[in-house]
């Protein structure tokens, strides 16, 4: 048999609930119902040692990760001898980890474990100006111990294994690693019977509302600030319109959440939500009359596909992995354009006949992936 370690150090210190941290929930919470050797990790640095989290307790903290307090994990040794193969499989932001992958890494394979990463994009090396000093730093020797001692590399768009290739080989790394292009899921997994329709009534105001809706981390990357520009623009002829964002605030996003905490149409017409779970997030992408992501790159862009999966038209910007993601069913922008967000959304508002049928289409075309198929593509590697 093979075991295989998943460290979720940072998923649990930073209780987020989009972009990576959905690839990490919505593998664990099928990998978990396998009868597998599955070993859910915990570091504590304090006792520079691994703790390891029950079945039982990954299944509470999956359905309410934002406030769920573990209260039995169990100290391991993830090096004791064993006569099975031994995967870790490092699928979460591990690279701000306080366990730092040079030296870890190098243990590992010393004590004949196979590594395998997930990598979503290179943003901290392609583009660091729009990332945390600290991540920019923890990043670059994050990638070198990969291209190191990584046995195998997933990513989850041809982009990104593209840009990482060109990294790899700037960076005079020659060493040849196995690879494969996994697109992530579209749908929600839940893991209990609530009903949903009773959940969504929490929001029940604004989903009634005509609103454009844009999901995603507020961070300069994300480019909010360009979707609140046109908004302002739209709303002169258009009352009735709406704007809700939905994403915790992540860094230097002073101005634009200034801009919308003092913004006139607050609460009435401009909606931030932040701690927006599967359940009800699911309302607000089946309600929006039309979505926006606006990202400067990307490695994948799952808001992008998530909205797609509920028909949505989509507006988006023109680079990195979106054209691979969202091929010729979203609305494309250039250069961060204003008036071309202005202009789909004006041209939609006019013209009931053609908002719906460009809503048909993609409801009748666009095959949305599925986190099932995601899982099991990763599963087929990992024996």
């Amino acid at each position: 048999m093979t075991e295989i370690y998943v460290d979720i150090t940072q998923y649990i210190n930073n209780r987020l609930n989009t972009g990576i941290q959905r690839v990490v929930k919505e593998y664990i919470s099928r990998e978990i119902r396998q009868k597998k050797l599955l070993y859910v990790l915990y570091y504590d640095e304090s006792k520079n040692n691994f703790f390891q989290i029950s079945k039982e307790e990954l299944i509470l903290f999956l359905d309410n990760v934002s406030s769920y307090e573990f209260k039995n994990i169990l100290e391991i040794d993830i090096f004791k001898k064993s006569i099975n193969k031994k995967i870790f499989f490092d699928i979460d932001s591990i690279w701000n980890s306080p366990l730092k992958r040079t030296e870890f890494y190098k243990k590992l394979k010393e004590n004949n474990f196979f590594i395998y990463n997930f990598i979503y994009d290179l943003i901290p090396i392609l583009f660091p100006h729009f990332m945390y000093e600290s991540t920019i730093n923890n990043f670059k020797p994050y990638i070198e111990a990969i291209f190191k001692y990584s046995d195998f590399v997933f990513f989850d768009s041809n982009s990104a294994m593209q840009d990482f290739c060109k990294i790899q080989k700037k960076s005079k790394f020659y060493r040849k690693i196995r690879k494969e292009v996994i697109y992530l899921g579209s749908n929600f997994n839940t893991f209990n019977n609530l009903s949903l329709e009773n959940k969504s009534l929490k929001y029940e105001n604004i989903l009634s509302k005509k609103y454009l809706l844009f999901v995603g981390t507020f961070e300069p990357r994300k480019n909010q600030k360009l979707m609140l520009d046109a908004f302002d623009e739209l709303y002169k002829n258009n009352t009735d319109l709406c704007l809700v964002y939905i994403g915790k605030i992540g860094w230097n996003v002073e101005n634009i959440l200034n801009k919308i905490n003092n913004h006139k149409l607050k609460n009435k017409n401009l909606f931030h939500l932040q701690d927006v779970d599967d359940k009800n997030l699911k309302y607000f992408y089946k309600n929006a009359y039309i979505v926006s992501y606006l990202s400067h790159y990307e490695g994948y862009g799952l808001p992008v596909v998530e909205s797609l999966k509920y028909g949505n038209i989509t507006i988006t910007s023109n680079n990195s992995s979106i054209p691979e993601v969202g091929g010729n069913y979203v609305e494309y922008i250039e250069n961060n354009s204003k008036d071309q967000i202005i202009s789909i959304v004006s041209k939609y508002l006019k013209n009931n006949d053609l908002y719906n049928q460009k809503k048909c289409y993609i409801k009748s075309n666009f095959k949305a992936r599925n986190w099932d198929i995601f899982y099991g593509k990763v599963n087929d590697y990992l024996i």
